[in-house]
């Protein structure tokens, strides 16, 4: 129910209320005052036939006059009252017990007055005037209010109607517009007709905050815009460090092949080999040569920054390509490892970010354990929610990096996640690793987990399944 037709409807309702009230008090006061103007008169008269009728009755004690005689005169009397009392007829009843008395009986209204002839009672007069006229009047005073409370009221649902949309209805509706504007960021609207009331208060203050939200998401779209930018320039810091990290790696990988080719090629130029021995010579260089153009590929793929390729990618491939890039750093810090895929599914995450945070997992793995060790990937399925989360659990994919190194001290563990906050010598470390892991995966509405020991440290990464 719209609000000027509420107010419009509870203001008839208290008129009708109010009024209906007061009619039937104004009905109740009447009723009572012609009831007691009936009293009163029958008090007057009854009170005059009473003593008339009492003096013959005496005469009747005293022996000076007949019983019937008297009967008949008090008749008498009592008929001439009849004919000029109007409505109230008096009638003589020879009731001796009877007590002076007024009230109403079925649809009369009686008075009874008992006439004396000395101590004893001799008779009773008794008036009866009908509440016929009563009736009457009740019933015309109850028209008259009912037709006087139904002008008011309609009188009011109308002077309420129109001035309520005047005055209510079409600034609201404004008010209205006004706020959908600004739900669909339209901040156009033009100033408001200044008006001197709380709805005019409103408006101003409405047009106030659409400027106000109008140049707060200016601020807000810059804002983001900047941070986007340097999140995207801070990730791809932190993926040139790592690639610098695997420098020492490639090139003791790139090694063996380069000395194969070298070999090959001198036997070549030096004409040690010829015929059939030529041709496996070439062979074995084509094979090395495609062996480090695929490692050195790896590289620029994972140094060159790319933007998303999808939505969602398949966690156990990925792991796989980044254990591969990453084997000769692994195999010349003498770590074992040990995939296990237990369960995957695909994940709400681009194949590029998964790359990213797995290869930063898997180096600071690596270079926590300083005298070698093993390094255990699992990949599982399960129905988790992030910790200290009254979020309801839900389906997903945990990458979990198990290595086997000192662990974290509580000192150090604190500030994990923490920008530039490394426990590495100057030149071996930026801080920034954990800090983007922890960026990428909290962007995709994933959860990191760390368990630690003086027996090795487990780092999980939750990430919600595709669906």
């Amino acid at each position: 129910m719209k609000l000027v037709a509420r107010y419009t409807f509870i203001l008839a309702a208290a008129l009708a209320i109010a009024l209906s009230g007061l009619a039937v008090y104004r009905v109740d006061q009447d009723r009572a005052h012609f009831e007691a103007d009936m009293r009163a008169d029958h008090l007057v008269v009854g009170r005059i036939l009473q003593a008339g009728v009492a003096d013959l009755w005496v005469d009747v004690a005293g022996g000076k006059l007949d019983r019937a005689i008297a009967a008949r005169q008090t008749i008498g009397l009592l008929h001439r009252a009849n004919e000029n009392a109007g409505m109230v007829h008096f009638e003589w009843a020879p009731d001796p017990a009877a007590r002076e008395a007024q009230g109403i009986e079925g649809r009369d209204f009686v008075s009874r007055f008992p006439v004396r002839a000395g101590a004893a009672v001799v008779g009773t007069i008794i008036a009866r005037e009908p509440l016929v006229a009563v009736d009457r009047m009740v019933h015309a005073d109850i028209m008259v209010s009912v037709i006087g409370i139904g002008l008011i009221v309609v009188i009011g649902l109308v002077a309420s109607g129109v001035l309520g949309r005047w005055l209510v209805g079409v600034p609201i509706r404004r008010l209205i517009e006004q706020a959908r504007r600004i739900g669909r960021r339209d901040f156009s609207g033009a100033p408001p007709t200044p008006r001197a009331d709380e709805l005019g208060e409103l408006a101003i203050e409405m047009h106030a905050m659409s400027e106000a939200l109008s140049t707060a998401l200016a601020v807000i779209a810059a804002e983001t815009d900047a941070r986007v930018r340097a999140v995207d320039q801070l990730r791809h810091a932190d993926r040139l460090s790592t690639v610098g990290k695997l420098a020492a790696g490639i090139a003791h990988e790139l090694g063996t092949p380069l000395s194969i080719v070298g070999g090959h090629a001198q036997m070549i130029a030096a004409r040690e080999v010829t015929g059939d021995a030529t041709l496996t010579s070439a062979t074995a260089i084509d094979r090395e040569v495609t062996r480090m153009g695929k490692i050195v590929r790896q590289l620029l793929d994972f140094a060159r920054r790319k933007g998303p390729e999808g939505t969602t990618c398949d966690p156990a491939d990925v792991t796989r390509r980044c254990l591969s890039l990453l084997a000769p750093m692994i195999d010349l810090a003498r770590v074992r490892t040990a995939l296990e895929v237990e369960a995957t599914a695909p994940v709400m995450i681009d194949e590029d970010a998964l790359q990213q945070v797995v290869t930063n997992l898997v180096v600071n793995a690596v270079q926590a354990m300083t005298t070698g060790g093993t390094l255990a990937v699992t990949i599982s399925r399960s129905r988790s929610a992030p910790p200290d989360s009254t979020a309801s659990p839900t389906p997903c994919v945990c990458i979990a990096i198990r290595d086997t190194g000192p662990g974290i001290p509580d000192e150090v563990r604190a500030h994990l996640f923490e920008p530039f906050f490394t426990t590495k010598a100057v030149g071996d470390g930026t801080g920034l690793g954990l800090a983007v892991v922890y960026g990428i995966v909290v962007d995709h509405r994933g959860w990191i987990t760390v368990d630690t020991s003086a027996h090795g440290t487990t780092f999980s990464v939750y990430l919600q399944e595709a669906t």
